[in-house]
């Protein structure tokens, strides 16, 4: 999940070259981990046979917090996962819309991720574990090979093109940008995907490129300020490429955020060439929590093979769903007091736990240091040093929101009366912003109907649905139904006319939702040693030879907030940080991020 677009054609050799995510700041090898630890029929780290059943608590239901719960369990200790929520998946949110007694003319709705980039190959990894990339297509990301057709709604003219042939305008901004810009010093944009891309990788390399650039000072741009002192672009050039974007909707919702963020998922390619989850992007944690390493062709070290996240928590907190973490305390003896609210209860709990690892975002873990007084703010307080609890207070989010609509069949793939398709991919500097088109028919799963999302909004823009809380729905799928119609007035569209009989509407504002208060984390200029501080928690301690057992993880401790790899990378750190802290660590042929740090971590400012 992204505002950051994806590329249709001017670099099309990240698309030829088999680019790894490896983050510039801390270029460790994920998925290169995990494979060795899959091929060797291992674990990710050891710990000895003493801590093994030891208990830790896993906050968060998300993807991090099931994969940390999954590697912890394999490793052989006593994962209980807690989910403040009354659902499994965090911002992987699949939600079924249409007639539930007719699920194959029913579609999913991905409310919050729905488009993961195959560079990111931890996250695929473990896609592939539990059988979900047999399941899968590109997705019909505008210019992009999987779309039939776009249009761009800009200035109140209508620009039409089929797949990649994009109008000549379009094709000399991308030019400028990818074949130009991404070539000055230090970006090196060829160098480092090249580094990055299996057969070439060079973590040296890498380092050098990301150091030079931090070292010149541009963690202080935003990207605005990037495209005007960097790359001497005109007002009109910029107004136009934040509105096309190549991608997924433009890209002037990040132009206030900080540059870095932007390059980063340039380099790696999370920019590019998406995957569509037909079986629903959070059956990926649904999976981690309710199969068994026997059944997804892992090994274990101390639980018999049949065990399962969802065995080993429900064995200590009997329903871990709607559990509220508000409080964690260190006691003397190193454990933690954890106090959990049941939120349907209306129950406070108190448990004991030798490690507690943390995924929600951090401004929700901020929140709960003021709650319970003077004696629980000071107990919280040092959990973190002064300057992480800084960064965790500064850590700025983005917000989103979606407006979907089930259709009772795939109708934009009709011609008008114009010869064009009826509908396509659309992308307005009006309120809808990104409207996508969905087709399941192609799905092997019980789901196979289509829909529309009828806006795709970031930002200023997503906040423009908070309004009309009386009846918020249709009053937002009337306007995206409006506007859209103004937008194909020459195709008389219609547009209320496909929509499915039956709880055809689903609508979500992450603005709102009470354990996210924001889609995810993107920094804006100057806080990159606020990441820095967040990111680098996991090695708390362990250089001191004492390693601290309170862990922050999740994609917005990571490098690419609001991506699903960030999620995965951090929570691997998390599980080599309880490898460690029990005693263990990494095995001598497949090190983990651990043992990498002192070589590649991430540079202070």
């Amino acid at each position: 999940m992204s505002a950051i677009p994806s590329r249709s054609q001017g670099a099309q050799r990240l698309l030829s070259n088999n680019v790894t995510a490896l983050i510039p700041d801390f270029p460790f090898h994920y998925a290169n981990y995990l494979q060795i630890a899959r091929d060797s029929l291992s674990t990710l780290a050891h710990i000895p046979t003493a801590a093994c059943g030891k208990k830790v608590l896993i906050v968060g239901a998300g993807v991090a917090g099931m994969v940390a719960a999954y590697e912890a369990m394999r490793m052989g200790l006593h994962p209980v996962l807690v989910e403040a929520s009354d659902r499994i998946g965090g911002r992987l949110y699949s939600h079924v819309v249409g007639d539930p007694d007719d699920p194959a003319n029913s579609v999913i709705c991905e409310l919050g991720a729905m488009r993961f980039p195959k560079s990111g190959k931890a996250l695929m990894h473990y896609f592939d574990k539990v059988g979900m990339t047999a399941n899968s297509a590109d997705f019909p990301n505008p210019g992009s090979p999987a779309t039939a057709s776009t249009v761009v709604d800009y200035n109140d003219e209508q620009t039409y093109y089929e797949g990649r042939d994009l109008p000549p305008e379009y094709k000399e901004i991308e030019r400028l940008f990818f074949d130009v810009f991404l070539t000055i010093d230090p970006i090196k944009f060829t160098d480092m995907v090249r580094a990055m891309s299996e057969g070439t990788i060079d973590q040296t390399l890498i380092k050098s490129i990301w150091n030079t650039i931090l070292e010149a000072g541009w963690d202080n741009l935003s990207f605005f300020s990037a495209m005007v002192e960097k790359a001497g672009w005109s007002r009109a050039d910029i107004d136009l490429f934040g509105q096309i974007g190549f991608g997924t909707g433009g890209w002037n919702t990040d132009y206030p955020n900080c540059f870095l963020e932007v390059l980063r998922v340039l380099y790696t390619g999370l920019d590019a060439n998406h995957t569509l989850m037909y079986d629903g992007s959070s059956q990926l944690p649904t999976r981690l929590w309710n199969q068994s390493p026997q059944a997804l062709g892992d090994v274990m070290a101390y639980w018999p093979a049949t065990t399962t996240v969802q065995m080993l928590t429900e064995q200590v907190i009997a329903n871990p769903f709607n559990q509220e973490v508000r409080q964690v305390e260190r006691q003397a003896d190193g454990s933690f007091a954890v106090f959990i609210h049941d939120t349907r209860l209306d129950q406070p709990t108190r448990h004991s736990f030798e490690s507690v690892v943390y995924t929600p975002h951090v401004r929700i873990l901020d929140k709960f240091r003021y709650m319970g007084g003077k004696d629980r703010l000071a107990a919280m307080d040092s959990l973190l040093p002064r300057d992480t609890w800084e960064a965790v207070m500064y850590t700025h989010y983005m917000q989103s929101a979606k407006i979907f609509a089930a259709t009772r069949e795939p109708f934009w793939k009709e011609a008008g009366p114009d010869g064009h398709y009826k509908m396509s991919v659309t992308l307005s500097d009006r309120i809808t912003r990104g409207t996508y088109l969905l087709d399941y028919s192609q799905s092997k799963g019980a789901y196979q109907g289509s829909g529309i999302f009828l806006s795709y909004t970031w930002n200023d823009d997503s906040l423009k649905f908070l309004g009309d809380r009386s009846a918020p729905l249709p009053t937002h799928v009337e306007l995206c139904t409006s506007l859209l119609d103004e937008v194909y007035r020459g195709s008389d569209l219609n547009l209320a006319s496909h929509f499915g009989a039956r709880d055809p509407f689903v609508e979500i504002n992450w603005e709102e939702q009470p354990f996210f208060l924001c889609a995810f984390k993107m920094n804006l200029p100057g806080q990159y040693e606020y990441q820095r501080r967040l990111f680098s928690q996991f090695m708390s301690g362990v250089e001191q030879g004492s390693p601290d057992g309170f862990i922050l993880a999740g994609d917005d401790v990571s490098w690419t907030g609001g991506w699903a790899e960030g999620a995965v990378t951090t929570a691997l750190n998390a599980v080599n940080k309880l490898a460690v802290k029990f005693g263990g660590g990494a095995y001598p042929h497949n090190q983990g991020p651990i043992d990498q740090w002192a070589e590649l971590k991430p540079m202070p400012l």
